[in-house]
């Protein structure tokens, strides 16, 4: 199958495919739904997101391609991975908090004792 877009090599379960970027309209509609998942959510609407966003990329290069299909290739242990690799592919970097850091708001400049 011809690839159209350049993107992201991925090994789903039996075959690899090609992640291009997300669209702008697809980003637009689900950048909200992303950075909570990436924040660490874990729950229905997350998986959701993890499903819409990979069919979103991937439709790009495979149309033919639906939304269940899709759902079938991501599972456990390679869905984070998949949403990296479409975030990555459209060019946003996926940074994860330190060890011990939250996600608490910075409540400005830091000073120390002198």
């Amino acid at each position: 199958m011809t690839v159209n877009i350049p993107g992201v090599d991925f090994p789903f379960p039996g075959k690899k495919l090609v992640i291009p970027p997300l669209a702008l309209g697809d980003l637009e509609q689900l950048l909200d739904r992303i950075n909570l998942v990436m924040a660490g959510n874990m729950d229905k609407d997350s998986i959701s997101t993890v499903i819409d966003a990979t069919h979103a990329a991937l439709r790009r290069n495979y149309p033919g391609m639906d939304r269940q299909e899709v759902a079938d290739l991501l599972d456990l242990r390679n869905f984070r991975d998949a949403l990296e690799a479409v975030m990555g592919a459209s060019g946003l970097e996926v940074s994860e908090p330190a060890p011990g850091e939250g996600q608490a708001p910075s409540t400005g400049a830091s000073s120390t004792l002198t």
